[in-house]
């Protein structure tokens, strides 16, 4: 089922075109247009769910979006079609998995997957997977994990797009970490890259002829940028200066150089159709169970939540109050000061009014009149061309420099 929500704009604004699609609808789609392209079943799925939970939980620039460029990359032979994803090293609580090019969602769920098997075994379980691509949201994965009582944990590396702290140069990537863990509501989960933004909120801006807020980005001089197409050309800026630096990095060190594959600059572009992205994942379970009763664990988290989220709004209250506060006290303070402003700038509210009124009758011409007897230069040039003797002294003065 197709809903089309069209928003009504002037005529001289752009006209965008909102669709709106059943999930399931979309879902199908997806599939069909995978497998149709030749890609296994099990990984068109793994791929479909990937995207669709995206959009579903609000990170359109991670979702169906990205199909284009998976299939882009296909048929530009950069990406493989086939399932090649393999465990090349396993032990009973780590497993090292190839992916072989494969689908990048594919080989992250099958190794996520894998973990939580071994965590319900042996109380944790992580995975190193090299030679992918593109995974969409690390938080799907993640929240694998936490669906079946367990910890998860998934960050993935990029090409480089964050310039080191003190650098102009990109070097790392955007790569994004995600922790989720279960409660009696909903899961709490940390989805964050190291950067302000994703690369693909300027993406999203791009397509949508939009700027960017500044301190997103900077141009590829290292100064700052509200056009997207020059921050992708650039760099992005890092959360916290060196701190979201240092993530960027352990990030490349947990995925790139633990798995034995590239990190940093020697990753390739998703959008450049070249060679291979080479990227990797580190991806894990921890079964609360290992630990403490689930049920306590998630009563406790749940309570955390509730306590964090009263927090929050005594905190909205307080800045409401004192907001209101300043207002009334400036308020008031205007309100007093009214008479003195009017007497100490009575000229200039008396010339602003008479330059209104003569706006009106005079138009521009009848402001200029009005203004020129008040004119200091022009009052010290016509006392200049009545002092016949004052003018022939500035003219003589100003041949004898041309000569």
């Amino acid at each position: 089922m197709i809903e089309s929500n069209r928003e009504i704009k002037k005529p001289s604004e752009k006209r965008e075109i909102m669709p709106r699609f059943e999930a399931s609808a979309l879902r199908g789609y997806c599939v069909s247009v995978l497998t149709a392209s030749g890609v296994e079943r099990s990984c068109a799925e793994a791929v479909a769910d990937a995207l669709i939970d995206a959009e579903l939980t609000g990170v359109s620039t991670h979702g169906v979006s990205r199909l284009a460029v998976y299939m882009q990359r296909m048929d530009a032979g950069v990406m493989s079609r086939e399932n090649n994803i393999r465990i090349v090293r396993e032990s009973t609580s780590t497993l090292v998995v190839d992916a072989g090019n494969s689908l990048g969602a594919a080989a992250a769920k099958f190794a996520m997957e894998r973990c939580i098997a071994k965590a319900k075994e042996t109380g944790c379980c992580f995975a190193s997977v090299h030679s992918s691509n593109h995974f969409g949201t690390a938080a799907y994965y993640t929240r694998l994990a936490a669906a079946q009582d367990m910890i998860g944990f998934a960050c993935t590396n990029l090409k480089g797009k964050i310039a080191p702290f003190g650098s102009a140069e990109p070097y790392m990537g955007t790569n994004p970490i995600s922790v989720a863990a279960p409660s009696d509501d909903l899961p709490v989960v940390l989805d964050m890259a190291p950067s302000v933004v994703a690369l693909g909120k300027l993406i999203l801006a791009q397509k949508l002829e939009k700027s960017i807020p500044e301190g997103w980005a900077l141009d590829k001089d290292g100064r700052p940028t509200t056009d997207p197409a020059a921050g992708r050309a650039g760099s992005l800026v890092p959360i916290g200066g060196a701190k979201g630096s240092g993530l960027a990095i352990m990030v490349d060190v947990l995925c790139g150089i633990l798995s034995g594959g590239p990190y940093g600059p020697h990753l390739h572009d998703l959008y450049v159709m070249d060679e291979p992205q080479g990227v990797s994942h580190f991806l894990g379970a921890i079964d609360i169970a290992h630990f403490i009763e689930p049920a306590a664990f998630k009563s406790a988290l749940s309570a955390m939540s509730r306590e964090i989220k009263a927090l929050k709004k005594a905190a909205e209250d307080d800045r409401f109050a004192e907001l209101k506060e300043r207002f009334e006290r400036v308020e008031a303070e205007l309100k007093d000061d009214t008479r003195t402003n009017l007497e100490t700038y009575r000229e200039q509210v008396v010339d602003a009014i008479n330059n209104d009124i003569v706006l009106r009758h005079g138009y521009t011409a009848g402001v200029i009149e009005h203004a020129l007897p008040g004119d200091r230069e022009v009052t010290e040039a016509v006392a200049v061309l009545r002092d016949s003797a004052e003018y022939a002294r500035i003219t003589r003065e100003q041949d004898t420099r041309r000569k």
